[in-house]
């Protein structure tokens, strides 16, 4: 085994969510960036990991050259940045890439609706991310309410992301368990805040 990591942790956090106006400048280089099928591959990848070229080129299943032409294009077009610096089995020094932005909506409208879209996406974001967190500090405070609830609890068997997946087997055995039942319950709610302030601010 090396003694260097084969892939850094991302050193840059994504910007705020970007919100690009079809007819403009900065849509229609989002598009071509993305007009390949592979660009949209990459940029999927990406968005779920920081990744090297050569991390992308093995999940996307093309060349290393593919990769670095579709990379530059996506890091022109701004929705790509680099983020740290990893290294290869040999030793290499790669670059990581990560998104530019937490998020990409793109929008039709004026100027106003521009502006009402970019503060309702960032505030929606931060609810989910205060749900997720909210989510996982309950499921915590009932394991430890409940040790002996099907033979313990651990934070590190459950996350929030399968808490939903683990519905259909909750309500197969004869009820929903309560980590899931907050869940659903919290993100029932953020879908009404959602509504209201977008009906609020038309």
């Amino acid at each position: 085994m090396g003694l260097l990591p084969r892939r850094a942790e991302s050193e840059a956090t994504p910007d705020e969510p970007r919100v690009l106006d079809v007819d403009g400048e900065d849509a229609a280089a989002t598009f071509d960036a993305l007009g390949s099928e592979t660009a949209r591959q990459i940029m999927a990848v990406v968005y779920e990991q920081p990744r090297t070229p050569v991390e992308i080129r093995e999940e996307v299943g093309t060349s290393l050259q593919n990769v670095h032409y579709h990379v530059d294009n996506l890091e022109e077009a701004d929705l790509l940045k680099p983020a740290g610096v990893g290294y290869s089995e040999k030793g290499n020094e790669m670059t990581v890439y990560a998104p530019a932005s937490e998020a990409v909506v793109l929008f039709a409208g004026g100027q106003r609706e521009r502006s009402r879209l970019e503060q309702l996406v960032g505030r929606v974001l931060g609810l989910y991310f205060v749900l997720a967190l909210a989510t996982v500090g309950f499921h915590v405070l009932y394991g430890l309410l409940t040790p002996d609830r099907a033979g313990g609890s651990t934070l590190s068997a459950e996350t929030t992301g399968d808490a939903v997946g683990r519905v259909g087997d909750a309500t197969a055995s004869g009820g929903l368990d309560p980590t899931v039942v907050f869940f659903l319950g919290g993100l029932v709610a953020l879908c009404g805040v959602t509504a209201y302030w977008y009906l609020a601010e038309r």
